[in-house]
Order: C-alpha cells, then structure tokens, then sequence
C-alpha cells in the first residue's frame, strides 16, 4: 500500500459526495436540524429550569408560611421537590420524558415521581422527541449509508473499479481512503453536533464535569458512527449490486435502531419481571400491616411498644409518661414503614438494573444498543440519575417527618386541645440540596457499552477489509 494514495482516493470519495446533489441536500438538511434540535433543546431547558426553580421558590413559600398546625398534620401535607435536570439532558434527554419531574414527600409512604412529559405530549414525544442525540442515532447512521453504500458497488456497475485495481492500487488502500472519506461526513456531523452542544451547555450554565461528560458522549459516537461507516463500505464491496448493497444496509439500519430497541425492553421484561404499580403498593402495605412474615400485625407491634415504653420510663400507665406515647408511635412506625418501602424499591430497581443488562445484551445485535446507554447516562437522564434524586428525597423526607415527630414526643404535656406548633420554626434548618451523579460513576457503571462500541468499530472494519480482499480475488 502507497501512502500518498491515501488523502487522493480520500479527497476523491468526498468530492463524489459533494457533487450528488441530493446527498448534499440530505446532509445540508441534518445539519441544519441537528443546530435547530441543540438550539431547541437549550430553549426548552433553560425555561423549564426556570420553572421548576420558580415552582420550588413557591413550594417552600408555602410551607414556611402554613402557620401553627399540628407537626403530624403537617407531615401528612407533605411538601413537593422538583427534580433538576443537567444541562447535557438538552442534549440527551433520555429517559427523561418517561419519568417524572415532581415528587411529593409526606409522612408513612415513598411516592413515585409524577408528571411525566409523555402523559401530556404528542405523540413524537412518545419516540423521545427530536434531539441532537436522536439525530445522531438515528437519522447520521441514515446518512452515512447513503452516502457510501455506492462507493464500491457502484464503480463495480460503471468498470472504474476493475481501472482502479489494474492501475495498480491495492484493495485494501481503496478501503482505507474510502473509509476516511465517508469517515469524513459521520466526521462533520459530528462535529456540527459537538459544537452546538457546547453552545448549548453555555446557555445553560455547565460545569467543567458537564464539558468532560460531553467529550465522553462524542467519542461514543464516533466510534457508532465509524461502525456505520465500515460496515456500508464492507456491503459495498461485498456486493455486485449498489441496490442489493443499499437494500442489505436499509434492513440492518431498520433492525438496529427500530427493530430491536422496540423488541429488546419486552424480552428483559418477560426475562426479569418488576412489579406494576398497583402490586408494588400492595405489598408494602401487606406488610406494614402483617410483618414481613404475615405474622407480625401491627396491633401486636403497638402493644410491645406500650410495654417498652412504659418499662423504660418505669410507669405502669401510658397517662404518667413525661412523653407524648402517640409521637414515639409515630416515630417508630415511621422507622417501620420507610425501612419496608426502601427495601421494596431497592428490590424494584435491582429488577431494573438486571433488565437494562439483558437489554445490553442486544448491543451484539445493534449498537443502538450501546450508544443510547451510554449517552443517556453521561447526560444524567438515565434511571440511574432519577433513582438517586429519589433516594435523596426520601432520605430528607425522613429526616423531615421524625423531626415533626420528635416535636410531638417532647411536647409540653397538660395543654387543652389538640396541639399546634410552629412547623416552619420546626423544620427551620431542614434544606433539600440532592447533588447530581458524578462524571467517574457513570463511566464506571457503562464502560461495557464503550467497549462494546468499540468492538462494533473495530469488528466492522475487520469486515469491511476482508471484503476488500474478494474484491482482488475475483477481480472486480
């Protein structure tokens, strides 16, 4: 192989692509949606940001303000956290509109989010919407096969490729060269897409780990990029036919970014079966009220309490207590059902955690599979993300319901009526500040789905040279 063969043939296989006019408007226009989608994204973050800063503003308004009221009654009024969203999710936005953005926090139970984006979008929103992350890993792989599965077939047809080989030049530095060429174009969109997330992350105010998470994100796509690249070039020359060639690439496109991202979370989900709602809320409640065995209700649990109180304080009638009894109730129920819900949900999202590996699995089949992990979790709009701001909030909420709890515990005993408290004078110190995943822990967890890309790149290169070699063997 020549080396100074190598930037001609490529500056040859981009010229051809410059000249196909349609391909050139084909490009133009993702290029030009790819800007639109990242400016869009940045907008429509920056505002909902905004909102939800302005929403949470309001929230603690209202609970600073709610006046005296009882400590339990204002526990079961709970208060409502707004979950963030990095500023990459403009890019990425992930799993985002398929989770909720609100959550309510209140004594005896862990709510799920709410307000879900789908719930109340059209139905594009139920496909993800259009981001610069949907154009990237659905519509440049699109691209990319039309722009290149030609570029050995299509020779073949007019007899410049039989010229080509008697000319001298080896099969494999026609590969080479071609491959930088249409390496190019994936190049270029990639490029397009890197610098308007940047102007989107500076919209939104990121952070030197939100700039690092970026450069992450695009070698990811880069190498799924270069994996379409190889693997048309390697169709290209394996086939006679530039319409078998476009056919066979059409069809894997389809079932690697259509097919099998649609087939993949029914199989893990049959594989490794969570519960609904409904059955989820069952079983706490089961439980709270019999005991993890069934054997343990909870008059039989009030009743040891009674008795441990009272031989803790050395009286023999709830009446001579120096304490409020119905606030170490609610206290140690409290304890109870959080440490019942809290294992339920670690169980739920240990049933997530093996679906996502089954669906990973698919990544042999399809590197959509991989790419879209991958980006979503640099983005922090993964479930991961969602799971520890969950986390998080029920641990203030505990933290938030006991300390009303104590209130009631430590009263002052002999006053009439029922007992009213200052509760934002309370709860003055209680601060709700969840910090997002770091950048170390998401490359930590979906370093496979890297690997895994790389291997698509490398294995379709693989290909694409051996192809390369039957076009020598069977003389174009």
């Amino acid at each position: 192989m020549r080396p100074a063969l190598l930037p001609v043939i490529a500056a040859q296989q981009w010229r051809l692509l410059v000249r196909d006019r349609r391909l050139a408007v084909l490009g133009l226009s993702l290029l030009l949606a790819l800007l639109a989608a990242a400016i869009a994204g940045a907008a429509v973050h920056g505002g909902r940001e905004k909102e939800r800063r302005a929403a949470q503003a309001e929230e603690a308004r209202v609970w600073a303000s709610q006046g005296p009221a009882n400590p339990h009654g204002a526990a079961h009024f709970g208060r409502y956290f707004f979950e963030p969203a990095s500023p990459l999710a403009a890019i990425d936005p992930g799993l985002l509109p398929q989770l909720g953005n609100s959550l309510k926090i209140e004594a005896h139970a862990n709510n799920p989010a709410r307000n879900r984006a789908i719930d109340g979008g059209t139905a594009l929103d139920r496909f993800g919407g259009i981001s610069p992350a949907t154009m990237l890993q659905l519509f440049a792989p699109l691209l990319v096969i039309l722009s290149g599965f030609a570029a050995f077939s299509g020779e073949r047809a007019r007899g410049l490729l039989r010229q080509e080989l008697a000319a001298g030049v080896a099969p494999a530095a026609l590969m080479t060269g071609r491959l930088v060429g249409l390496s190019a174009t994936a190049g270029l969109l990639l490029t397009v897409a890197a610098l308007a997330s940047l102007l989107a992350l500076a919209w939104n105010g990121g952070g030197p780990e939100d700039y690092t998470a970026l450069l992450w994100m695009m070698l990811g796509y880069g190498l799924y990029l270069f994996a379409f690249a190889a693997l048309t070039l390697a169709a290209s020359a394996a086939f006679a036919s530039a319409r078998t060639a476009l056919v066979v690439l059409l069809g894997f496109w389809a079932m690697a970014t259509l097919f099998v991202p649609r087939v993949a979370p029914t199989i893990a989900e049959t594989l490794a079966p969570t519960l609904s709602g409904p059955a989820f809320e069952a079983a706490v409640t089961q439980e709270v009220r019999e005991g993890p065995s069934g054997h343990d209700p909870q008059d039989a649990r009030l009743e040891r309490l009674r008795q441990a109180t009272t031989r803790r304080y050395r009286v023999t009638r709830l009446e001579d207590l120096p304490v409020d009894f119905n606030g170490i109730a609610l206290f140690a129920g409290e304890q109870l059902s959080t440490a019942i819900y809290r294992r339920h949900f670690a169980a739920l999202y240990d049933g997530y955690d093996r679906q996502a590996a089954i669906e990973r699995g698919f990544a042999l089949l399809s590197p959509f599979e991989a790419i879209r992990p991958w980006s979503a979790a640099l983005a922090q709009s993964d479930q991961h993300a969602h799971r520890r701001f969950l986390e998080q909030a029920d641990g203030f909420r505990y933290d938030l319901v006991q300390t009303l709890n104590r209130a009631i515990i430590h009263r002052r005993k002999g006053t009439e009526g029922p007992y009213l408290a200052d509760v934002a004078a309370i709860t003055r110190e209680a601060r709700f500040s969840p910090s997002p995943p770091r950048l170390r822990e998401a490359l930590g967890r979906h370093w496979p789905d890297l690997a895994l890309l790389a291997s698509w790149a490398g294995g379709a290169t693989l290909l694409a040279f051996a192809a390369a070699k039957r076009l020598a063997r069977a003389g174009a």
